[in-house]
């Protein structure tokens, strides 16, 4: 009899100005629903160091053949795209989604609304800080509660949106599931349906920019369904069809096969 798979395990990437505290309430309830979570700190020095800090923890997460979910928010969508080839499932909450060929950069003034950049600042040594104003941006339906912890947490951010268009986006090669916000004040609500329309899969929560705040309920009850059908990947790898001849496909057809499932048509999300 095969062994089950290892358990699942979420890791979580917060977007610009935050750290991984922002998950936990997400945390919290994918623990209530039997599903390990790890929220990742972002160094928030450079697009690089945000990359290979994705790419790290997802390395670690995979020990031992676990499948893994990694989440993205926000700007975390660009390190997740450039550094999460490691993971098993892809979940992009009203995140970067960014397509071969164009440079997420010039695709930024169709991306977020006027308000949230006019409520960002640039200090003397370069790092990007939130005005007291982006409060209201991004936790607009959020508990007040929350909203004013979030705040005391913000972080200088260091890092850029590329310029470089990214050759070979993770979510070409993993099924990947698009959360859209549908109350969204920081990020355009169209620039999100964009990148849904080119995911495999999609959803929309009645919730501003931070689900994490104000519908962590129903994010988690979305990302326990995706650890779920990672463990029933794993299970099929793991018992693999025979062929009607009764021998096992060769490596190298069921690799074929894998990609030409999980690589997404093209188009131009925002």
């Amino acid at each position: 009899m095969a062994e089950p798979p290892p358990e699942p395990v979420v890791v979580l990437v917060h977007g610009a100005h935050h750290d991984g505290g922002c998950w936990a309430q997400v945390v919290r309830l994918l623990a209530l629903r039997g599903v390990r979570a790890h929220a990742v700190d972002l160094p928030l020095t450079s697009y690089d160091d945000d990359t290979a800090a994705v790419r790290e923890a997802v390395r670690r997460a995979a020990a031992g053949g676990r499948p893994v979910v990694l989440v993205a928010h926000s700007y975390g969508g660009l390190p997740v795209s450039a550094g999460g080839h490691g993971a098993d499932r892809l979940v992009y909450v009203a995140a970067r989604m960014p397509l071969p060929g164009r440079s997420p950069a010039e695709l930024t003034p169709r991306w977020g609304h006027f308000a949230y950049r006019a409520a960002c600042a640039v200090r003397a040594d370069g790092a990007v800080v939130l005005r007291p104003e982006a409060r209201d941006v991004l936790y607009s339906a959020s508990p007040a509660v929350l909203a004013d912890a979030a705040v005391r947490g913000w972080r200088p951010m260091w890092s850029a949106v590329p310029a470089e268009p990214l050759a070979d986006p993770a979510w070409l090669h993993r099924p990947t599931l698009y959360v859209v916000c549908a109350r969204d004040r920081t990020v355009r609500v169209e620039a999100q349906r964009a990148c849904a329309a080119e995911a495999a899969e999609s959803a929309e929560l009645d919730c501003d920019h931070a689900p994490f705040l104000s519908a962590p309920g129903a994010l988690a009850a979305l990302l326990a369904g995706q650890a779920a059908r990672a463990v029933q990947a794993a299970r099929a790898v793991s018992a693999p069809p025979t062929s009607p001849a009764g021998t096992t496909p060769s490596a190298g057809s069921t690799a074929r096969s894998t990609a030409s499932r999980c690589r997404w048509r093209g188009g131009a999300p925002a």
